[in-house]
């Protein structure tokens, strides 16, 4: 099992929220497979490969996962792998609770639209006409269940997710009245911006309609009707057999910290056994809970941004239609995708939040086996001579403002692309390539007389492969700078992200370290006084300093993304 930090995986270990697979997997569209010899099934059975998949990412000695995949209403395959708690030694079985997070916001949309469907309310009418109290009236449960509000979200609100204020109950009144005072972050329908508070929002609207709380409305209107007995709203009270420990990943395995589930609320508080939300998936996806009217307005993103509809995304998986949606919440990872063409659902549930590949990256993984597309990673390793691997390396251009390296170190070949983690690359056939710990591949795309010309690279959802021209055999490398005590002393604090994702900044004998919520501590050089960064990761910090005293913000780069991380207090800050 692999414990690298990954933080292509950001926004899939944050705390209630949503995501696709990292930066640098991969999806490929029909038109790309037509020319791709990487679709062809492998030679061992599904059923083979879905143990050997499992096997590699799930230790039996550590937190894990619990996995159910079906076809037409068939389980294939139903099983778990690792441990339920690490403390009694108790392994995983098929049938045990986890929390949803996220998963929890199909559910919240469906129970909306039963009550469209009803009568009861109108997607496109103001919000202020069933909550009349509400701050913000004029927003339309539409953009509440599409993340094109503009609302703030409280999980946003700084340094409140890692606060002890994350361990109080709540009441729905509480948890809106967070971000109250706050301006909207952008004009309502202008945007998409991944939102909780819209989801505790929409958990009010079901509470002021039915007069119940949000779950037992739930519980009447979805899990009983269908039989959901596994699922409900996560009662850290109530004693529920089966339930599951969740573990994060710091200096050494730890539990979870706590958190209550009024707080996530409608928008990540249930939970369920992997089998629960593969029925779930199947009567979702098969007229069993919505009216086609609705379901066809649950799945329809052309009304919206990012292909996202009312708590359900919607892509492509190996050149298929892929309606999915992730959660991560305080030591659970978790993902469930439907083919509709295949009518293939595969559910994957972890207790931990250190896993790489994560959730999402196994269940692609096992779905593209099931459908007989598997991606290059599942194939053997082909040996190849040292000069045949050393003649890719070099500097390659994508497009006129980025760049891709492939070094070589240690015996290894890497691939990295600029802003990017460093990969490593292994040979699977003929000028076919792939990156470990990824679903990236390539070929090689030569000249006339054999020289590497570039790299055709398949990236997420690309309808045609990224090629990566090479401009040179030479491989840049950034320069290093030693800082003064002083100097270190201005950078060392703790840095949040996003909710419940915090960067630590620290000086330890063997030098400046850095490490993520849920992840190990990894070492970084300075390049100037204000930046940071490893090489191995691609990460870049940037940090902003005040004429004296300490950094006030970091900035995050990675995959051409900058990401501000605003400094925060912690009372355990320190060298």
């Amino acid at each position: 099992m692999r414990l690298l930090l990954t933080y292509f995986f950001i926004f899939c270990l944050l705390g209630l929220t949503a995501c696709s697979p990292a930066t640098e997997s991969t999806q490929t569209s029909m038109a790309e497979q037509a020319a791709d010899p990487a679709v062809e099934a492998v030679a061992e059975s599904g059923f083979e490969q879905i143990e050997k998949i499992l096997a590699e990412v799930y230790a039996e000695d550590m937190p894990g996962a619990t996995v159910v995949v079906s076809q037409g209403g068939e389980i294939i395959f139903k099983g778990a792998r690792g441990m339920a708690d690490m403390e009694m030694n108790v392994a995983l079985q098929p049938d045990h609770i986890l929390r949803l997070a996220s998963l929890t916001k199909q559910y919240t949309a469906a129970t909306i639209l039963k009550l469209v469907a009803a009568g009861e309310l109108d997607l496109d009418a103001p919000v202020g006409d069933v909550l009349p109290d509400f701050h913000i009236p004029e927003l339309t449960l539409h953009q509440l269940l599409n993340h094109t509000s503009g609302l703030p979200s409280y999980t946003d609100v700084p340094g409140y997710m890692m606060s002890d204020e994350i361990r109080a109950d709540v009441s729905t009144a509480e948890l809106i009245a967070l971000t109250s005072d706050m301006p909207l972050d952008f004009t309502p329908g202008s945007e998409w911006r991944y939102n909780n508070s819209a989801y505790v929002v929409l958990g009010a609207v079901i509470e002021k309609v039915t007069g119940k709380s949000w779950y037992q409305a739930m519980q009447e209107m979805l899990f009983d009707p269908l039989g959901l007995e596994a699922t409900g709203y996560y009662s850290a009270a109530e004693i529920v057999a089966g339930r599951v420990e969740g573990y994060m990943q710091e200096e050494k395995l730890v539990n979870a910290p706590f958190i209550s589930m009024t707080q996530p609320h409608a928008a990540g508080a249930l939970s369920a056994s992997a089998s629960d939300v593969d029925k779930w998936q199947q009567a979702l996806h098969n007229g069993k809970v919505l009216t086609d009217a609705m379901y066809a307005r649950m799945i329809d993103t052309s009304k919206g941004f990012n292909d996202y509809g009312y708590g359900i995304a919607s892509s492509k998986l190996r050149g298929e239609t892929m309606l999915s949606h992730s959660g991560g919440i305080h030591g659970f990872s978790t993902y469930a995708l439907w083919l509709p063409q295949q009518q293939v659902s595969v559910v994957v549930l972890s207790n931990y939040m250190g896993h790489s590949p994560g959730a999402a990256e196994v269940a692609l993984r096992l779905a593209a086996q099931v459908i007989g597309k598997p991606f290059p990673i599942e194939k053997p390793t082909v040996e190849l001579a040292e000069s045949e691997l050393r003649e890719l390396i070099g500097t390659y251009s994508i497009g006129d403002d980025e760049q891709r390296t492939l070094s070589w170190e240690n015996g290894v070949l890497y691939s990295q692309r600029e802003g990017g983690r460093k990969f490593a690359v292994r040979a699977v056939g003929d000028d076919q390539f792939v990156l470990e710990d990824s679903l990236v591949y390539f070929t090689v795309r030569r000249t006339d007389d054999g020289t590497v010309e570039g790299l055709n690279f398949y990236q997420i959802g690309a309808t045609e492969p990224e090629f990566s021209r090479k401009v040179s055999d030479e491989v840049a490398v950034r320069s290093v700078v030693e800082l003064s005590e002083d100097q270190a002393a201005r950078l060392i604090g703790d840095y949040q992200l996003q909710p419940n994702f915090v960067i630590s900044v620290r000086y330890t004998d063997a030098g400046i370290t850095a490490q993520a919520t849920g992840q190990s501590a990894f070492l970084v050089k300075a390049e100037s006084p204000t930046v940071l960064f490893n090489e191995q990761f691609g990460i870049v910090m940037e940090f902003q300093l005040p004429e004296q005293g300490s950094a006030e913000q970091l900035t995050l780069i990675q995959g051409g993304q900058k990401l501000p991380a605003p400094r925060i207090e912690n009372n355990e800050e320190g060298e």
